[in-house]
């Protein structure tokens, strides 16, 4: 699968962004993101032609957008995005979760910490690792 990525310059860039995502199976959350972050700009190939050669990757931790990113997220950032992601509202995931819209906007808004109970509720229900939301 290739998920092939060519957009024209956005927030935080003054040249044009094109990358390319590669593997037997992409998750649909990461297909999700890029669809999102980067609408009409997305390609989807099932069964790409010609695989990229291994020198041409880049490991995503490397990054300094992966660094930045990893530095400035949030508990509530990572709820706002994983529920953004799915189309959710704060209504739905809160019916999911079985807690007020009041409490999961506060959780969402750093006002209110996530519980390690918490945690584990939302990696169930998103299909995260538990860590996203709550540092163990």
């Amino acid at each position: 699968m290739l998920a092939v990525v060519k957009a024209p310059p956005t927030h935080g860039t003054k040249k044009p962004v094109s990358f390319k995502v590669e593997g037997e199976q992409i998750p649909d959350f990461v297909l999700g993101l890029l669809e999102y972050m980067f609408p009409k700009c997305v390609k989807v190939y099932e069964s790409p032609k010609k695989s990229l050669p291994d020198e041409d990757f880049v490991s995503l931790e490397d990054t300094e957008w992966n660094k930045k990113m990893s530095e400035e997220m949030t508990s509530g950032k990572a709820i706002r995005a994983d529920r953004g992601l799915r189309g959710w509202t704060q209504k739905v995931l809160a019916e999911k979760l079985g807690v007020s819209i009041q409490n999961l906007s506060a959780m969402e808004h750093e006002r209110r910490p996530v519980s390690k109970k918490m945690a584990l509720k939302l990696s169930e229900i998103f299909g995260v690792p538990p860590e996203s939301y709550f540092k163990f």
